[in-house]
């Protein structure tokens, strides 16, 4: 990473940072509606069989109603779960959000307590947090660079969401080489890109 594109990266995380914690609850809980429901509609959403997601912290877009979407229809729903010491990821299946079936790890992220392992070539749809994403698809993530490495075990066919409150949206977000993008991006007040993947499979 050079020096600037770094710099820059930090000064927009703590800018995004601010953006989010001048959310009020109220806001955050209506645009995360507003959003989910914005992809639940989506081709992309409909015709997946497994459906990947992440477990919301403070401040990002609550995608439980997506989950519930989910179960209703019989799909497999699984979320990470994170290996902080070697900086990695595994999809596991879960069938609740219930916190009486969660654990917590050391850094806030629930994760159900007993699970089986999803491969990550059997996801046909993964939905992903981030602190700013751009209309091309550029994602800035907090850091840790754990989704970036996971992209690149999907299948070329899997397609890729970001989802975010409008609020998270700006004209471009600085990347590098190894940054990956999504195919679309979705808000509480859009869609950007296209929500079949670009990658050839």
């Amino acid at each position: 990473m050079s020096e600037s594109t770094g710099q820059s990266k930090a000064d927009l995380r703590a800018q995004m940072k601010d953006r989010l914690a001048a959310l009020t609850d109220d806001q955050r809980r209506d645009m995360s509606v507003q959003a989910c429901s914005r992809l639940v509609q989506d081709d992309a959403f409909v015709h997946a069989s497994t459906i990947m997601m992440y477990m919301p912290i403070a401040r990002e877009v609550d995608v439980t109603t997506i989950a519930l979407a989910c179960f209703r229809q019989n799909k497999t729903v699984c979320v990470p779960r994170v290996d902080w010491e070697r900086k990695d990821m595994q999809p596991v299946e879960v069938s609740s959000f219930d916190d009486r079936v969660m654990d917590v790890d050391e850094h806030g992220i629930r994760s159900p307590r007993h699970a089986r392992l999803v491969l990550p070539t059997q996801i046909d749809l993964l939905i992903l947090p981030g602190l700013a994403f751009d209309a091309h698809g550029h994602r800035l993530g907090r850091g840790g660079g754990f989704y970036d490495r996971f992209l690149t075990r999907i299948r070329r066919n899997c397609t890729t969401i970001g989802i975010a409150f409008d609020v998270q949206i700006i004209d471009a977000v600085p990347n590098d080489d190894w940054d990956m993008s999504v195919d679309a991006v979705v808000t509480d007040r859009r869609v950007s890109g296209a929500t079949s993947p670009t990658r050839s499979s």
